[in-house]
């Protein structure tokens, strides 16, 4: 079984990167820590830096200066190989080997690590259930060429987990996908990083898509110099400065209500105190404030009705209440 107690910390201290031929930093002296079973995504601009932070992690490139730790050992200090045998790597497209079956392709690194084939199977398996590729007898032994772009990530995810590693990289994983197919997909993912609970760094250019998967998120500038690093709570309400409120645009506060759901509003009325000619749209309670207050718009309703788990109306919650949310403390 995934341990979920097999995760380390990733420590940037004042990580460094000038490649040859260029006077300016590609990163500029980036100092951050990505807790234990946190999941931290690095945005910003071209040019900020996020993917030559990722790759100086595994050491895809190497640092010009500072140290980049993972738990008490400096990466410098790993040989680059056993480094990358220990970091799980999700990238965009997969990365599938396309003459490889499913289970062989997740079965890479443990087999490269000297797994009896035995417990390669069964972990892959595992491995199978866990990102929603079920029954697994029927996806075991197909080839990548005969899976949809959305389960050929699943199973890049599955083999980056294969080998139970203490943190993972992740760059742009989703950004091939269709909208359905990546809003799906990024569901599944944050099911499964809550089960594993992996430390785990993601590149993404999507500030959205960064808003829902990171506890938190460092945004870049130009020139590889940090801007803010702190909860999508913080960025949204007290970003740090002009460019970080231009980069997360001016529906910051829309974005905000992206983070709350219809469970997390208290003070809401009875399920029939209804107003208005038109229907209020009835919605599940993990139905996000943002798409709440987007529906009741579409349909021209002055509030929504929250359902319960039985499927019958619970409470109502006007429009008043969908956008005056309480701070993050105190929800």
């Amino acid at each position: 079984m995934t341990d979920a107690k097999n995760t380390s910390t990733i420590v940037f201290d004042r990580a460094t990167k000038i490649y040859p031929g260029s006077d300016a930093p590609a990163l500029d002296g980036l100092s951050i820590e990505v807790r234990a079973g946190e999941l931290v995504c690095l945005v910003g601009p071209s040019g900020g830096g996020k993917t030559t932070a990722l790759q100086l992690v595994n050491r895809l490139v190497d640092l010009t200066s500072g140290d980049i730790r993972i738990g008490d050992r400096s990466i410098t200090d790993i040989p680059a190989i056993e480094l990358r045998r220990t970091i799980g790597y999700a990238i965009q497209q997969s990365g599938l080997f396309p003459h490889m079956t499913v289970i062989d392709n997740i079965g890479i690194v443990p087999s490269v690590l000297g797994w009896e084939k035995t417990r390669v199977r069964d972990r892959a398996h595992e491995l199978l259930e866990l990102v929603g590729l079920t029954p697994v007898p029927e996806w075991a032994d197909r080839y990548p060429s005969q899976l949809s772009g959305g389960q050929q990530q699943r199973v890049g995810i599955a083999r980056a987990l294969a080998a139970d590693p203490p943190v993972m990289l992740m760059d742009e994983p989703f950004g091939a996908l269709d909208p359905i197919t990546r809003t799906t997909v990024q569901d599944e993912f944050l099911h499964v990083q809550r089960t594993v609970g992996k430390t785990t760094l993601f590149v993404t250019h999507d500030i959205d898509e960064a808003i829902k998967m990171g506890d938190r998120i460092a945004i870049l500038k130009p020139g590889g110099l940090l801007a803010q690093f702190d909860t999508p709570e913080k960025l949204l309400t007290e970003p740090a400065d002009d460019f970080v409120a231009e980069f997360l645009g001016q529906e910051r506060g829309l974005k905000r209500l992206s983070l709350y759901t219809l469970s997390d509003l208290d003070d809401l009325a009875s399920a029939d105190a209804t107003t208005g000619r038109a229907p209020w749209p009835a919605l599940p309670a993990d139905t996000t404030v943002r798409n709440a207050l987007s529906l009741a718009a579409a349909h021209g309703a002055e509030g929504v009705r929250v359902l319960g788990e039985d499927g019958s109306p619970i409470a109502a919650a006007p429009l008043s209440r969908l956008v005056h949310l309480q701070s993050e403390e105190s929800v």
